[in-house]
């Protein structure tokens, strides 16, 4: 009898308060209060770029954002507010789902820090 062997693919680890971010920019007309400054970085993304895995870490402000994607997030660092038709607050420790569609305001209390995964029926730009 043949037996068959599959090639399974190496588990990828990365301590996310580690992870090396480059600038990832809020566009200037979203801030409302304090000059938030954006960082991000991708771990991983599928072929077609629609559905991405990251980090992402933000310094204080408040800023609209618009979910043109589903976007599951663990908080590793930091506190932030979220007011989407209801006022969500992250903290470490904490897992949030945002779907596409939403429109938030984000109030980043102190230095924030969350991993990302990102879903969307059309290829996403990170």
């Amino acid at each position: 009898m043949a037996t068959s062997q599959k090639k399974v693919a190496a588990v990828s680890a990365v301590r996310i308060s580690d992870a090396a971010l480059d600038p990832w920019p809020l566009p200037a007309e979203w801030v409302e209060m304090g000059s938030p400054q954006a960082s991000g970085t991708v771990l991983s993304k599928s072929s077609d770029s629609r559905v991405v895995r990251g980090v992402w870490a933000c310094t204080p402000g408040r800023f609209r954002w618009e979910f043109t994607y589903d976007e599951t997030v663990v908080v590793v660092q930091g506190r932030a507010t979220v007011l989407n038709g209801q006022e969500v607050s992250l903290e470490p420790g904490d897992m949030a789902f945002f779907g596409r569609g939403q429109s938030s305001v984000w109030t980043i209390h102190e230095n924030f820090r969350k991993a990302f995964h990102a879903d969307s029926p059309e290829p996403l730009p990170f």
